[in-house]
């Protein structure tokens, strides 16, 4: 009973971070139209959102040092805030320091989320647990386009959005203070030093750079995306969400198929075959000036980013047994850089 609470916590937690991230880029149009500035400025709140991610690493150590279940909290409460600024602003650079909030719990929470579950499951079965993560995170992008058109078409603001966030995030804090804490290590040190160990290591260091280098595909499509449909397929606000949300069932299927599969496939081999169907959807999506092509593509590509960042994401869990948390916050901080330079680049 106390692992299923756990799963049902994190699951949610998870869920509400990876609904926020998936807002942003959809709501393009609108939010340019909301705050008064050009639709390809939008870009930039996701600069402010992911610059602090490099701050990750400390709350990682933290949680290693500290416990991770206290770290899971402290992150949370950082999200919760940001909501509310979100929610509330009515000039742009509000809305920017809200999501500044957001962006600290978003990669703090992406990391040690994961590594917190796997203190109670074996390595043998991770994959699994990592499937349900990343299974909340394809619920997130196949309902968040649907979910914040729906509500903008309503209610025309932005607390409509994220106050349910703003609720399901105290209610989550409320069942996380009820889990178990795991283990201390009191030998890690929250400083530069630690971190620089760490990626000098050679494996470590490749890890980190192949988990950069294919983050560049759905940084600068996805983030791009709902602005190029409006521009160039002269699409409205609700019809950008409901491609967003088909290309979202290539996520869905890519982490249920690496839930089911991870594990009896490999981890490593799964990420290959995974990063391999990426490469042959973009080919097609180069090619092609077709709106239905280009979906397909979209949708093949989903599937590959997810179903590979599933496997990949576990294989690394076991780099670092003993720094856990530092390590897979590290990975989110790369995630972090990458949303930053691929967002100037874009």
């Amino acid at each position: 009973m106390e692992t299923f609470f756990i799963f049902f916590t994190t699951f949610f937690i998870q869920l509400i971070i990876a609904v926020e991230m998936n807002l942003v880029a959809p709501l393009a149009p609108y939010i340019s139209e909301y705050f008064k500035i050009k639709p390809s400025s939008v870009v930039f709140f996701n600069i402010g959102f992911s610059i602090v991610g490099l701050l990750v690493p400390i709350l990682g150590a933290f949680a290693d040092k500290y416990g991770k279940k206290r770290s899971i909290i402290l992150s949370l409460l950082f999200f919760i805030i940001g909501t509310i600024i979100s929610g509330l602003a009515k000039i742009p650079i509000l809305f920017a320091i809200g999501r500044v909030f957001i962006g600290i719990g978003y990669f703090a929470l992406s990391g040690i989320n994961f590594s917190y579950i796997s203190e109670f499951i074996p390595y043998e079965s991770r994959g699994k647990a990592s499937g349900l993560l990343r299974l909340a995170f394809g619920i997130a992008i196949l309902g968040s386009p649907i979910y914040a058109t729906t509500l903008i078409a309503k209610y025309n603001n932005l607390l409509s959005i994220y106050l349910p966030l703003t609720i399901i995030g105290i209610i989550s804090l409320i069942f996380m203070t009820m889990l178990p804490e795991t283990e201390k290590n009191n030998e890690i040190k929250l400083e530069i030093r630690e971190l620089n160990s760490l990626i000098k290591k050679p494996i470590n260091f490749k890890a980190l750079l192949i988990a950069f280098l294919f983050l560049a595909t759905p940084l600068f499509l996805m983030n791009f995306l709902g602005i190029y449909l409006s521009s160039h397929f002269k699409l409205n606000q609700l019809k950008i969400g409901y491609v967003y949300t088909i290309v979202a069932f290539g996520t869905m299927f890519g982490v249920i198929f690496a839930g089911l599969f991870i594990d009896k496939i490999g981890k490593e081999k799964l990420a290959k075959i995974s990063y391999s169907l990426v490469f042959v959807s973009l080919i097609i999506l180069l090619i092609s000036n077709s709106l239905n092509l280009i979906i397909v593509s979209l949708i093949l590509m989903a599937l590959g980013l997810d179903s590979g960042w599933t496997a990949y994401q576990t294989l690394l869990s076991e780099i670092e047994p003993n720094k856990k948390g530092i390590f897979m916050s590290l990975l989110y901080t790369i995630n972090a850089i990458a949303v930053t330079v691929f967002s100037i680049l874009g």
